[in-house]
């Protein structure tokens, strides 16, 4: 084990305190300049590590130099940087802990490694970065960079302790991750919430919004999947930036299928993984999983982390009672949400369901989604 990766280990299961004005110290003037003018910012409810990874691959076929880093990861924590260079990943280590005892500062484990993605973009000097915020956005330490170039994916309910119930005050904390916005892009968005952007926010210069690009390219949103959504995002993010580019040059470009979203892991029978872990995510994810087969029954694997709204989650699911439930073990993954009051729940509606291990999943012969969790997600990409 590397010295920075049992650094980390020490902050998986703790809270770090966090000071964004001291965060922001970690860097020069010159180098927030830099953050500032080159990072297209990621934000939203789902969609936001797809769309950030379809912008780093399209990029890379360009021959523009990028770094992207996304958030969780599923195996090991370098997969949440991702860029061609070489990094060496420990010589930060002792800059990261000098910064913290100067500072009489505990970073948390998103902090420490978003400081090393920035600092490795700013060591190599490369023409983008491509930064997925945590949580939100207005209070997210991806907040001090203060980019000029914003993605919104999605808006919908999650982390609703921190966030809010209302679309509305969801969307204020995150659109809020700058100040100074000059170019916003937004993936599928109510026309509603699209209205307030337009009308509420005055720190924007610009909106392209999903729904209107696609139409002139005649194409129609309701009848693509969440994925080919995030890939046209990326497309129309990187066509109106880039002024010798189109939309045919970028389109033409084939994109690898992102980890733990939507991937599919065997075709006969059918079987797809997804960190789906929010109603909106879990409602696309069986969408999209019945484009592509059209089978009678669909066998559920489910586990959710503790604190989602497993409920409404599973209101939705039962509506079909052609998807049968199998609820994944007890200390499978991270802060699993305890077996017990799940199936207490479904006792309560009176709907059937199994608890299983993971390794179920695996031998399942029929039709199949593993979902709730990337952390169960990155579990099962263990055990394969």
């Amino acid at each position: 084990m590397s010295s920075l990766e049992s650094y980390l280990l020490e902050k998986s299961n703790k809270r770090g305190n966090k000071n964004l004005n001291q965060i922001r110290s970690f860097f020069s003037d010159n180098d927030l300049t830099t953050l500032q003018n080159n990072t297209i910012s990621l934000v939203g409810t789902n969609g936001k590590s797809s769309t950030a990874l379809n912008i780093h691959h399209l990029l890379t076929s360009l021959n523009l130099t990028s770094l992207v880093f996304t958030s969780p990861h599923l195996v090991d924590f370098k997969e949440r940087i991702t860029t061609k260079e070489n990094i060496q990943y420990d010589k930060f280590l002792e800059n990261i802990q000098l910064f913290e005892r100067k500072n009489n500062l505990n970073l948390g484990y998103f902090e420490a490694l978003f400081l090393i993605a920035c600092q490795t973009f700013l060591d190599n000097d490369l023409d983008y970065f491509i930064c997925e915020a945590g949580i939100g956005g207005l209070y997210d330490t991806t907040s001090i960079i203060q980019s000029k170039k914003v993605v919104i994916t999605s808006i919908s309910r999650d982390h609703t302790e921190l966030l809010g119930n209302e679309l509305k005050e969801i969307l204020r904390q995150k659109i809020n991750i700058s100040k100074n916005i000059n170019r916003l892009f937004t993936g599928d968005i109510s026309d509603k919430l699209m209205n307030i952007i337009n009308t509420d926010y005055k720190h924007i210069n610009l909106v392209s919004n999903l729904r209107d690009y696609l139409q002139l390219k005649k194409i129609n949103i309701n009848k693509i999947s969440t994925v080919e959504k995030n890939h046209y995002l990326a497309v129309m993010t990187l066509d109106l930036l880039l002024e010798e580019k189109s939309f045919n040059d970028l389109i033409k470009i084939s994109l690898p299928n992102n980890p733990g979203r939507f991937e599919i892991i065997q075709n006969e029978p059918l079987k797809i993984i997804d960190g789906a872990h929010n109603l909106e995510g879990v409602q696309n994810l069986i969408e999209d999983f019945h484009r592509i087969k059209k089978s009678q029954f669909v066998d559920l694997f489910v586990g959710f982390k503790k604190g989602k709204d497993f409920v409404e989650i599973l209101n939705f699911i039962v509506r079909n009672q052609n998807h049968r439930i199998n609820l994944i073990q007890d200390n499978t993954f991270f802060e699993q949400q305890e077996v017990a009051k799940i199936a207490e729940y479904l006792d309560k509606i009176k709907q059937k369901y199994q608890i299983v291990s993971i390794n179920k999943f695996i031998e399942n012969k029929n039709p199949s989604i593993l979902l709730g969790s990337l952390y169960l997600i990155g579990e099962f990409k263990k055990e394969i």
